[in-house]
C-alpha cells in the first residue's frame, strides 16, 4: 500500500499485508517500515510516485546502472536524522538498512525489494556492478551502494561525517605514475569551479593506485535516464522543461568557457539531476576529457561520436585536422536539446 503521513506524523491509511491496487507489486522498489502503538506500518515506494513523510517527499527513480535510486529530499525546518546523523535541507539517497528519523516523531527502516538480476537483452544493457564492502577512505565512509560504473571508474555513495552530508565517491584506477599526475592535474583545475550547474569536487584521496574523487551528490539520476523514462511511459518532455534544462546547460557552459575550459564529452549521460522531479536543476558532470586552454586547437578526437560536431567527425579519418573544444561543446548542447524534443 502507499501511505501518506501528514506533518503531525499520523498515518492517513492503515497497514495492510497486500500492496495497494494503485501500485502494481512489480513497481514496488522499497518499503519504509515503522512501529507505532505496537503495530507495524509500511509505506511502499514505487517508481516515480512520491510519498510524503512529515514534510519530506520520497521518490524512487531509475539509476544509470539499471537499478533504482531511492531519493529523499528534506524540506523541513528541523531536518531529518539518517543513521544517527542529522541532515538538513538536502537531498539524500536511502539504501537498504538505513534508518530515517523525524525529530521527536517516528523512525523508519528502509528495506529494498530484492529481485533476481534481469538478464542482459543486448550488449548495450547495463551490467550491475559487484558490491564491495563498506570502507573508510580518509575522513569519508564509502558505502557499497553503487550509483554508476564505467570502463575506468566506479561511483559509490559516501558519507562525510565532518560535514554531515552524503557525497559521491568516484574511484579511478590508474596503472602508471604519469596517469596519476594527469588525473590530479585535471582535478586541481576542476576543484576551482563553483557554479550551480557544475558538479562540484569537494576533495580527493589516493591509495593503492586508486584516485578517489569526492563530489557533490546528485540524487535524481542522469538526464539520459530521465528522457528514456518519459519515452517508456509514452510521453516526452514538455518544450518548456527542455528549454529550462537547456538554459541551465548553457549557463554552465558559459562559466566553463569563460575560464577557457572545454568539456569535450557533453551528452545526456554526463548531465546529472540534483534531485528527482519535473523541471530539475541539472549539473554538468564527468570531466574526464575536459581540457584547459580550450582556445587551442586539439588534434585528438575525443567524446561520443553522436554528439561530435562535423569538424570532429572529419578529424576521425583525417588525423592532421583539428578542431576547437568550445564550439564542439555548443554543438553537443544543441544535439542534447534535439534529443529532449525528438
Amino acid at each position: 500500500m502507499s501511505a501518506h503521513l501528514g506533518s503531525n506524523g499520523r498515518a492517513k491509511s492503515a497497514t495492510s499485508q497486500a500492496c495497494s491496487p494503485s501500485i502494481p507489486s512489480t513497481d514496488i522498489c522499497a518499503k519504509l517500515v515503522t512501529v507505532r502503538d505496537n503495530r507495524k506500518e509500511v509505506i511502499m515506494l514505487a517508481l516515480n510516485k512520491p510519498v510524503i513523510i512529515g514534510r519530506n517527499p520520497n521518490i524512487c527513480v531509475r539509476s544509470p546502472n539499471g537499478g533504482v535510486i531511492i531519493s529523499c529530499q528534506d524540506l523541513s525546518r528541523n531536518g531529518i536524522i539518517l543513521n544517527g546523523q542529522q541532515i538538513k535541507k538536502v537531498s539524500i539517497i536511502l539504501v537498504d538498512g538505513d534508518v530515517l528519523e523525524l525529530p521527536n516523531m517516528l523512525s523508519f527502516t528502509c528495506i529494498q525489494v530484492k529481485r533476481e538480476q534481469r538478464e542482459k537483452l543486448t550488449i548495450f544493457d547495463p551490467t550491475p556492478p559487484p558490491q564491495p564492502a563498506q570502507k573508510r577512505i580518509g575522513r569519508y565512509i564509502v558505502t557499497s551502494h553503487c550509483l554508476g560504473t564505467g570502463s575506468f571508474a566506479t561511483v559509490n555513495v559516501a558519507f562525510d561525517p565532518s560535514k554531515y552530508r552524503q557525497v559521491a565517491c568516484k574511484s579511478i584506477k590508474t596503472k602508471r605514475d604519469h596517469e596519476i599526475a594527469q588525473v590530479m592535474r585535471e582535478v586541481r583545475i576542476l576543484m576551482t569551479l563553483k557554479h550551480p550547474n557544475i558538479n562540484r569536487i569537494y576533495d580527493t584521496e589516493e591509495n593503492d593506485r586508486f584516485i578517489h574523487i569526492f563530489l557533490q551528490l546528485c540524487t535524481g539520476g542522469d538526464l539520459f535516464t530521465y528522457i528514456t523514462c518519459h519515452i517508456e511511459s509514452g510521453s516526452q518532455l514538455y518544450e518548456a522543461e527542455a528549454k529550462y534544462i537547456t538554459y541551465q546547460l548553457l549557463q554552465g557552459l558559459a562559466y566553463l568557457h569563460d575560464k577557457l575550459i572545454s568539456h569535450r564529452d557533453l551528452k545526456p549521460e554526463n548531465i546529472l539531476l540534483y534531485c528527482p522531479g519535473p523541471y530539475p536543476r541539472i549539473l554538468i558532470a564527468d570531466f574526464g576529457l575536459a581540457r584547459p586552454n580550450a582556445y587551442q586547437e586539439t588534434m585528438n578526437v575525443c567524446g561520443t561520436v553522436s554528439y561530435l560536431p562535423p569538424e570532429g567527425i572529419l578529424a576521425l579519418d583525417n588525423k592532421h585536422l583539428g578542431y576547437l573544444g568550445m564550439p564542439a561543446d555548443c554543438w553537443s548542447a544543441g544535439v542534447i536539446l534535439y534529443v529532449m524534443l525528438a
